[in-house]
């Protein structure tokens, strides 16, 4: 037993060294890579130490999160976040999705750390890549609402964190504006959904006066042909005509040609021309006329007087 024990010993104190090492040299080269802008490099170097050695040290975490977040071209951003050297190989697109979830995965790790500092550090983090994560060239009202919560979150863990302070009233400013255009927007549709049914409306009320003054235009055409059609029956029945009536016209006509001599010698001078009758003349004939009416009237009144015979009847 005593030299297998012996053995265990001699392979640790042969292995320990090496992986000390092996440990501070890719400390070193990453640390290398990352300040001068290498990113992808670095990102490798801080993946062995962090799943190969399990070195969960939170300045490398730190470090690993930058480095991931940088190589996806973060620093330019409105926002304030981690800057660094700019990367000379920009990650492809594939590169760029693993980048994400290894900044996203370790600032969410760091945001429950002990320290202050790292824990606001992280939530700033966080909310710079909220607000990034909108293409659009200014984030929705949803994407700004979260980062303004997680930029919150950095200054209750260090009050002093000036660039949370920075984004939390850059992003609150960006987000109020937001909201009045969309009120603002809100209130024009909705001006303009009133002004479309007034015009509906005002459009119904002509239709429906349209329709009431055809309905009259018809109703009118309609007595207009009654009253034609009743017209031109009275005319038919007029030019057929009552035989009754046509016999009392002609028994009319005579009597009316048959008119007294008197009315046509009171006639005016011009028409006593007409005829060639002179004044003296017809004054001779209309005394002639009286005289004769006189004794007519004379006569029927010694007529009148006579008393009819009692013994001879009446009829």
């Amino acid at each position: 037993m005593k030299w297998i024990a012996t053995i265990l010993l001699l392979v640790i104190s042969t292995v320990l060294p090496n992986n000390i090492a092996k440990i501070n040299k890719l400390k070193s080269e990453a640390h290398d890579s990352y300040t001068a802008g290498d990113y992808q490099t670095a990102i490798e170097k801080y993946g062995i130490l962090v799943d190969s050695f399990q070195i969960n040290e939170q300045e490398i975490l730190m470090n690993y999160a930058n480095a991931a977040f940088l190589a996806l071209g973060g620093n330019n951003s409105p926002v304030e976040g981690v800057t660094g050297p700019e990367s000379d190989s920009p990650a492809s697109e594939a590169s760029s999705d693993k980048y994400l979830n290894i900044a996203q995965s370790i600032y969410t790790a760091l945001a429950q750390s002990a320290s202050p500092d790292l824990r606001s550090k992280a939530f700033n983090q966080l909310g710079v890549m909220a607000y990034q994560s909108d293409p659009a060239p200014k984030p929705n009202t949803k994407v700004l609402s979260q980062a303004q919560g997680l930029f919150k979150s950095a200054l209750k863990a260090d009050q002093y964190n000036q660039q949370a302070r920075f984004n939390y009233e850059l992003v609150t400013k960006m987000l109020d504006q937001q909201q009045e255009q969309e009120q603002q927007q809100d209130q024009e549709q909705q001006q303009d959904q009133e002004q479309q049914q007034d015009q509906e409306q005002e459009q119904e009320q002509q239709q429906q006066q349209q329709d009431q003054e055809q309905q009259q235009e018809q109703q009118q055409d309609g007595e207009d042909q009654n009253q034609q059609q009743e017209g031109q029956e009275e005319n038919s029945q007029e030019q057929e005509g009552d035989p009754k009536e046509s016999d009392q016209q002609e028994s009319e006509e005579p009597q009316g040609e048959e008119q007294p001599q008197e009315q046509q010698l009171n006639a005016s001078p011009e028409k006593m021309e007409e005829l060639k009758i002179s004044e003296e003349k017809a004054r001779m004939i209309l005394e002639a006329m009286k005289n004769s009416e006189i004794q007519y009237i004379q006569q029927n009144q010694k007529k009148a007087t006579k008393r009819p015979d009692s013994n001879k009847p009446d009829w």
